[in-house]
């Protein structure tokens, strides 16, 4: 076995101490990266300088995180983003020939406490708003908006959430109901 593979099994492994070892490497390649956020292994970073996770963030198994030199992407705090999701930046205009030599880069930004499903594609320039829900296999392909469920290929708005302070309540209200202190 090369050293090299040794490395890349090593970085597979799910113990804490390899878990300890995984986030000191990305800690010192990622333009930031927020305390007790998780990046599982399998995750690929390119450009990785021009990527920022927040705080509490955790990025599951197998996920691409596709920056470029130009386009950046940002992930907001407590955001779950599920295993072989794709998230990427560069693109090229379909119009254009030949398509090699026109390169287009524009930013992904995730606001705070979103949930990306498992295998979602996001594709350059999308912003998607704080406390949204990216359905399984969705395709974001224009903004999405604060407190929203988008599913479907292209993603659509399919529900409206309620507002964080309701959500909070409500949770409140059910774990009183269970006999649990709030």
């Amino acid at each position: 076995m090369t050293f090299a593979k040794s490395i890349a099994y090593a970085f597979a492994l799910p113990s804490k101490a390899f878990m300890r070892i995984r986030m000191t490497y990305f800690r010192l390649r990622l333009g930031y990266l927020g305390p007790r956020a998780q990046i599982y292994d399998r995750v690929r970073i390119a450009w990785s300088r021009h990527v920022r996770i927040g705080a509490n963030t955790s990025i599951g198994p197998g996920v691409y995180l596709w920056a470029s030199s130009q386009g950046h992407i940002s992930i907001g705090e407590r955001c779950a983003i599920a295993a072989d999701t794709r998230i990427v930046t560069p693109t090229h205009d379909p119009a254009a020939l030949p398509i090699t030599a026109v390169g287009i880069n524009q930013s992904v930004e995730i606001g705070d406490d979103v949930w990306i499903g498992t295998g979602a594609i996001i594709l350059p320039g999308v912003r998607i708003g704080s406390r949204s829900i990216v359905a399984a296999g969705a395709v974001v392909t224009k903004d999405v908006p604060e407190d929203v469920l988008v599913a479907g290929v292209p993603a659509r708005i399919v529900k409206t959430l309620l507002p964080a302070e309701i959500r909070r309540e409500n949770g409140r209200q059910a774990l009183n109901a269970k006999g649990v202190r709030s």
